[in-house]
């Protein structure tokens, strides 16, 4: 084998060991400045947490015509602080399809537990959570907000709605989440992906997808 191929074999090789390497301090470094950034803004408890105007919930999968478990805990979450009197209104927002129904089921089970509608701001189109806060800051006019959502996703939400321009605290819904090894590591994978997405701004602004509105 001659010398330059040798080279470049072992050039090859160098690369490829190293990505796995840069791969991991990359969404170990991303996550801890996604975490630094939200540090002290996640509350344990509802009682806890400052006045806001608008609870935000994001979607999560339902079952039926009513929430699944970590949904419901979300829900469960909002409607403590609007009857607390921690927030004026509640905006739900989720994927609002023939298959998922987040935002109508969403916005029903509020209305069934004395929600007022007109205190119910419903988006249909928030398929991800930086949709969510994008069109909840550019669509409704949210600038301060407790987002709704489990413990351990909390400092991402933050995160994506501080670059919306929300004013944001969260209460980390307690879950089992945590325990899940596979659930830890697409959390970690999203956050990664929301600190890029913020930091290069990829993406259109939910201005651009105003005609989408709909009752998520």
């Amino acid at each position: 084998m001659r010398a330059g191929v040798r080279r470049k074999l072992l050039r090859a090789t160098l690369v490829a060991a190293a990505l796995p390497v840069l791969g991991l301090a990359t969404v170990l470094a991303s996550n801890a400045w996604v975490a630094h950034a939200a540090a002290g803004r996640a509350y344990a408890s509802a009682a806890d947490v400052p006045a806001r105007s608008v609870a935000i919930v994001p979607g999560a999968r339902v079952y039926g015509r009513q929430p699944y478990v970590h949904l419901q805990g979300r829900l469960e979450t909002a409607l403590m602080l609007y009857r607390g009197g921690r927030v004026k209104k509640i905006l739900v927002s989720g994927k609002d399809t023939t298959d998922s129904s987040e935002s109508a089921v969403m916005s029903e089970w509020l209305r069934d537990r004395g929600v007022d509608p007109a205190d119910i701001l419903v988006d249909a189109s928030g398929d991800r959570t930086r949709d969510t806060m994008n069109r909840a800051a550019d669509i409704f006019d949210v600038t301060d907000a407790v987002i709704c959502t489990q413990d351990v996703n909390a400092a991402r939400s933050i995160y994506l709605a501080d670059h919306a321009g929300i004013d944001a605290i969260a209460v980390g819904v307690e879950s089992d989440l945590g325990q899940s090894r596979r659930y830890l590591q697409a959390e970690a994978l999203k956050t990664t992906v929301a600190f890029f997405e913020s930091f290069f701004r990829w993406g259109p602004s939910a201005r651009d997808h105003g005609d989408a509105l709909a009752t998520r």
